[in-house]
């Protein structure tokens, strides 16, 4: 039952999924088997009680059932450092960040010029509007950048409107890029224009996001905002797009006056176009309006769908996203939707009939269903009994077997 294969330099990572109805004595447990992959399943009767999941160094599965990013720790730092070093001097913005003057000043800016965003002299066009509001960008993050989250509602009464403003252009940008292309293009379309160029502050999709990342950083009132506006399901949409984005052509070798290579960018914009849907799914509210939408069931055949290996970072991301959502959204229309569109018997089914999947991914997805049924269990048992329904349990043990 039991088969033992080691992973090359394996680096041992737990993963609990302990269902709270469970207070049995040890005697009681049973392993069930072990994967070739280092998945340890340990079950009551036929209940997913326990797993211990041992994985390959470059797997990138940390404890506690968090997701992180695709790229190995050191690099991933390196990469920021240099961003954080290399868009902007690193001493100009200490020493504006150290200095409450610079601050307010910037601040009564922004003020100022969001004022006659929103009170114009004379009519503006669709297009005058989006270019003031590009304008003011660099200046929001600079002024709130590496101050708390708390400072936005405090010092900037208008931040309401503001994030309504900021979260209408994103959505507008992604819909423009989407519209009448095949996924293929609006991928690319999307990535180019959220990726960083070769200046941070003339990077209009860049700002964009990162404006929009610290918005997400605010209270349930700037989240409710752009939950209005349906910033939510659209950021889905995109991430279930970038599954079909091309192979990067020269990967690590950059353009002329550009600090980042090709490869860099990309890894740049995962890590903050994932940190803004980790953020919104932190409240219950994106869930429901993923929900409403029908967009919900994407993250759940994202997580177990095939996808070429450079774009496995956005699968990775996925499931990060949707474990977020399963610790802090699942609210009971959120259960009921889930059940209703039978997601957990499409990760099942996805998982059966693919063929490229390797065993590592297939290892790899069980976990995050296993995580996020475990989530679900203590708010419900739908989806358990789904789960079960849908013969999730039989394939799990022809898996191990």
């Amino acid at each position: 039952m039991k088969s033992s294969v080691i992973c090359p330099e394996p680096v041992i990572k737990f993963l609990t999924i302990q269902n709270r109805i469970f207070h049995k004595p040890l005697a009681s447990y049973s392993t069930f088997g072990t994967t070739n992959s280092g998945l340890k399943i340990v079950l009551l009767r036929d209940r997913i009680l326990k797993a211990t999941f041992s994985l390959s160094a470059h797997s990138i599965w940390p404890a506690g059932h968090h997701l992180d990013h695709v790229v190995d720790d050191c690099a991933e730092m390196n990469i920021m450092r240099k961003f954080r070093g290399g868009t902007v001097s690193a001493a100009s913005q200490d020493e504006a960040n150290s200095n409450p003057q610079h601050t307010a000043l910037g601040l009564m800016h922004l003020k100022k010029l969001f004022s006659e965003y929103t009170h114009p002299p004379h009519p503006l066009s669709d297009k005058e509007k989006d270019d003031k509001l590009y304008n003011m960008l660099p200046l929001f993050c600079k002024v709130f950048g590496n101050s708390p989250s708390s400072d936005m509602m405090e010092k900037f009464r208008d931040i309401l409107s503001f994030c309504h403003e900021v979260s209408r252009l994103m959505v507008t940008e992604m819909r423009r890029r989407a519209s009448n292309q095949s996924t293929e293009a609006a991928s690319s379309a999307i990535v180019k224009f959220l990726e960083i160029e070769n200046c941070e502050e003339s990077s209009n999709g860049w700002m964009l996001l990162s404006a929009l990342n610290l918005l997400t950083a605010g209270d349930a009132s700037l989240i409710q905002v752009m939950t209005t506006v349906s910033v939510p399901s659209t950021l889905v949409k995109c991430l279930y797009l970038f599954f079909d984005l091309l192979e990067i052509e020269d990967p690590d070798t950059a353009k002329t006056g550009s600090d980042f290579t090709p490869k860099e960018r990309r890894i740049l914009l995962q890590k903050i176009f994932v940190q803004v849907l980790v953020r919104l799914c932190s409240h219950t509210t994106p869930a429901e309006e993923l929900a409403r939408k029908d967009d919900l069931t994407l993250l759940f055949s994202a997580i177990t769908s095939w996808c070429p290996s450079h774009n496995v970072m956005w699968r990775k991301s996925a499931a990060e996203v949707l474990m977020t959502l399963s610790r802090h959204g699942l609210s009971q229309p959120v259960v009921s939707y889930i059940h209703q569109k039978s997601c957990v018997a499409l990760c099942i089914d996805n998982m059966q009939r693919v063929p490229e999947l390797s065993p590592l991914e297939i290892v790899e997805m069980f976990v995050a269903v296993f995580c996020f049924l475990k989530d679900s269990s203590e708010v419900s048992q739908t989806l358990l009994d789904d789960f079960r329904s849908c013969q999730g349990y039989l394939f799990l043990s022809e898996f191990l077997l």
